[in-house]
């Protein structure tokens, strides 16, 4: 066999560049800028480093969860909601580890991980939250998480709607953390994840929507809309798009008593936050309010809502900063209005609101001839849209005098025109007159001659 001649170096040179890009591809990294798994590398937190010294759970684990909470809690919002939107099944953390997982299911267990002194320190928190959740598929999941619904128990047995999306840290073997009211479960689990919350769906009507009512945690009564409102705000407002106005409508029921809602003693607000109501009075003014963070309108599912401010009849008489007044006004953001309803800022329509409530709301208003603007507190209730009720139609009477009026500027009309053309006859026929005493044409005289031509 001859051996080649040597190619052109016009062949060979393409060739070798060719190859060059070829290796420097496999040797470059994989992941895709904005991916999880780059994300995680960046902090030394991806599949690799996490696979490392795994012996079950112990010290260097516990570490490992807690920088990698730290971490999905400062991931930013754009990428978190990509990463969300990715999940996938359980078995897929197999072939994709750097892959958030979705379990729906019920949580069967809620405690705490109390943190030693120096970990304290190190991770600027003194506890974890740790629950144990079953999915509908049977799987056993623990979850270590920054976000415990409170109102669950915790130490003993609990059956609440659940889901978590979160990031596969452990398998098999998870925290088996003891307390002096009560032991964790000793069946292993099957997964353990890290997640930033535990999402709960209560039987509830809303809860039924996929309001996760662990946002009403931070909800805080009595000031306007503040950071740790406006997640929960926003998810009540894609709940009530996602239900039937029939449906809230039957689970609020006819009528609300509103006293409750009205009075902070009462504190009816931090055992029915999330509940169903009704409420009809007057409406004086409905604003759109647009949504302008595109976060938000991705939440919500809408770029817009509308704030009605309803005075709604209370049963008697309520004093209100010395005042006393048989109404008092109860906002209402909706997402939808009536066709043909008035909008503005200075109205006055009847209306209805079957929603939910959240809390009460503060904020400034103007007293009549007060000295300048004071804060006023009033429930805020979210729902799918007002029903409007129209004022009693003076459509008979107006059609009356509309037929009269009709009459009247029609006859008008029919003796404006006969008396026209009775005058443009007459006026014609003068004019034919005069035209015929006329030349068909009038000459002007020429100038007289000067003799300067």
């Amino acid at each position: 066999m001859t051996r080649p001649q040597n190619l052109p170096v016009a062949l060979v040179l393409p060739m070798m560049l060719v190859g060059g890009i070829g290796v420097a591809a496999d040797e470059g990294p994989t992941d895709p800028p904005g991916s999880l798994a780059r994300y995680l590398a960046t902090f030394e937190l991806d599949a690799a480093s996490r696979e490392e010294g795994d012996a079950g759970w112990n010290d260097a684990r516990r570490n490992l969860a807690l920088r990698l909470l730290s971490r999905l809690a400062k991931a930013p919002r754009d990428r978190w909601d990509a990463w969300v939107g990715d999940a996938g099944e359980p078995a897929e953390a197999v072939p994709a580890p750097d892959r958030l997982v979705r379990v729906a299911g019920r949580a069967v267990f809620a405690g705490t991980i109390e943190l030693p002194p120096h970990e304290r320190e190190l991770h600027a928190r003194r506890e974890v939250g740790l629950v144990r959740l079953v999915g509908e598929d049977g799987i056993v999941v623990d979850i270590l998480t920054d976000h415990v619904p409170i109102s669950w128990p915790r130490w003993q047995e609990i059956d609440e709607p659940s889901a978590v999306v979160g990031l596969v840290i452990g398998r098999g073997s998870g925290p088996q953390p003891t307390t002096e009211g009560g032991a964790w479960p000793k069946e292993p689990a099957d997964l353990v994840l890290a997640a930033r919350r535990v999402a709960w769906y209560p039987a509830t009507p809303l809860g039924s929507l996929g309001m996760d009512y662990g946002l009403f945690d931070t909800v805080v009564d009595g000031r306007r809309l503040v950071p740790g409102d406006t997640d929960a705000f926003y998810a009540m407002l894609a709940a009530a798009g996602r239900g039937t106005q029939q449906g809230i409508e039957e689970a609020a029921g006819r009528s609300t008593d509103i006293i409750p809602l009205i009075d902070p003693k009462a504190g009816w607000f931090e055992a029915h936050r999330g509940d169903a109501v009704v409420i009809r009075g007057v409406a004086r003014r409905a604003i759109r309010i647009a949504i302008d963070d595109e976060f938000r309108r991705r939440a919500a599912g809408t770029d817009h809502y509308w704030e009605l401010y309803v005075f709604s009849p209370t049963p008697g008489p309520v004093k209100i900063r010395e005042r006393v007044q048989d109404n008092y006004p109860i906002v209402c953001c909706v997402r939808r209005l009536p066709e043909g309803m008035p909008r503005g800022a200075s109205i006055g329509e009847e209306v209805e609101v079957a929603g939910f409530a959240l809390k009460r709301y503060r904020y400034p208003t103007s007293e009549p001839g007060g000295d300048g603007p004071v804060d006023q507190e009033s429930p805020l209730v979210i729902g799918k849209r007002a029903v409007w009720f129209p004022s009693p139609s003076s459509e008979p009477t107006s059609t009356s005098l509309g037929w009269i009026f009709g009459a009247v500027l029609g006859l008008t009309t029919l003796i404006l025109a006969v008396g026209s053309w009775v005058f443009l006859r007459d006026s014609a026929r003068r004019d034919r007159a005069r035209r015929e005493q006329f030349p068909d044409e009038v000459g002007l005289p020429e100038p007289p001659d000067d003799g300067s031509g």
